[in-house]
């Protein structure tokens, strides 16, 4: 297939594009250079790229050049993809939908990019446009204390395996990530950035407890340079056996806001609209613990429930369907949330030297790819879906 999607972008892109993929044993993953995401994009390339995405669920657009590319630039992009959602860290009251009632952003001075440009003054500091509601800056800096600075550098546990935002009526299709710093010291044991911080936690940290341990084991084998985790679960479904996937694919789930326990059944199994290809949407019984109610399978008792997800989880991460993805400074990476489970990794954070910076943007869309922007979301859909009603600013899509 990889050499039918490299065809298809040098069509689009012209014959200088190359492709590297897949990246991963079971299939996803290519890795794109020689697309300039500054140029505005024509319907023939959108439709390329969305074609990409559907077949290797992965797709990294390589060497944005950083001192002329900015996140506005990013955000544009992203309008292809979906609608972009505002993401609650950039407002006064982030907890998802309890934010809605009387929402307001963060003064300047307490946005995640003033932190990030006060951790190093003269070296380094967040790319214009990174201040957009759309735009979660992932940074491990600030400006430290004087206790802070004393106490030194500590390592997170990373985050639980989840999808983004999976439990909407609409569910988010795509996140993706901008690049720009990565970590390059080795200086814990074994070589790696961080310390593998597993043997300091609580047997089922972060989960719920009775976690089975070979679960657990699979659950925390996660990588310490500062990768991205993923799970293939398009390869993880087509694994099965044909009886198994039959089964799975009349399975629907009721996966619960953070404040409601009300929830419509949803297909388990989804089938991505451009490539056919079918994978496991979310297979997980609580993404989010203890923050977020557990998923029910229709017609099974919670019990039941969590043993059914319990067992497809410590299938879908398995080693063959797994695909730990280094980040390089100037790539724009994009997944399909509906094909991929993915998980941040240990950090460390306090830090006090810029060797050890991690500062990425991520965008998350929802609804469909538009071809040429701007998008043509109709304002009711946008009040019912988006956050806010938020749609990228004109100068931004101009940019």
């Amino acid at each position: 297939m990889v050499e039918a999607i490299d065809e298809r972008l040098r069509r689009a892109f012209g014959a200088h594009v190359r492709c590297e993929g897949p990246l991963a044993a079971g299939g996803a993953g290519l890795r794109v250079t020689g697309i300039d995401l500054r140029n505005r994009l024509g319907p023939d390339e959108v439709n390329a790229l969305l074609d990409a995405l559907g077949h290797y669920r992965i797709v990294t657009l390589a060497e944005q050049r950083l001192e002329s590319f900015s996140v506005a630039h990013f955000e544009r992009f992203a309008n292809h993809w979906g609608a972009p959602l505002p993401h609650p860290s950039n407002f006064k009251r982030p907890a998802l939908e309890r934010f809605m009632d009387n929402p307001e952003l963060l003064p300047p001075e307490e946005r995640p990019s003033s932190r990030v440009d006060a951790a190093f003054p003269g070296q380094l500091r967040c790319l214009p446009g990174a201040e957009s509601p759309a735009v979660l800056v992932v940074a491990n800096m600030h400006r430290l204390s004087d206790e802070e600075r004393e106490a030194g550098p500590r390592v997170t546990r990373g985050t639980t395996w989840h999808t983004d935002i999976e439990h909407h009526p609409i569910p988010l299709h795509v996140s993706m990530f901008l690049v720009h710093k990565v970590p390059v010291s080795r200086n814990a044991p074994g070589g790696t950035w961080v310390a593998d911080p597993q043997s300091e936690m609580p047997p089922n940290d972060p989960y719920f407890e009775d976690a089975e341990p070979g679960l657990m084991r699979l659950r925390r084998a996660l990588p310490l340079n500062g990768e991205t985790s993923f799970a293939d679960t398009a390869a993880a479904f087509a694994a099965l056996s044909s009886a198994e996937r039959i089964r799975l694919a009349n399975i629907h789930l009721r996966r619960h806001s953070y404040t409601r326990n009300e929830a419509d059944p949803v297909p388990l199994v989804h089938t991505n609209p451009r490539s056919g290809i079918q994978s496991l949407h979310s297979p997980l019984w609580c993404p989010r613990p203890p923050r977020q109610i557990p998923v029910e399978v229709d017609g099974m008792s919670v019990e039941a429930s969590r043993a059914f997800l319990d067992e497809i989880e410590a299938h879908v991460l398995q080693g063959e369907f797994r695909y730990d993805h280094v980040h390089t400074p100037g790539d724009v990476t994009i997944w399909d949330l509906f094909m991929t489970i993915h998980v941040a990794p240990p950090i460390k954070e306090n830090i006090q030297s810029i060797d050890d910076a991690r500062l990425f943007y991520r965008i998350s869309c929802k609804g469909e790819p538009a071809l040429t922007l701007p998008r043509r979301d109709p304002p009711e859909w946008i009040e019912e879906h988006i956050f806010l009603g938020y749609t990228t600013p004109r100068e931004v899509i101009q940019v």
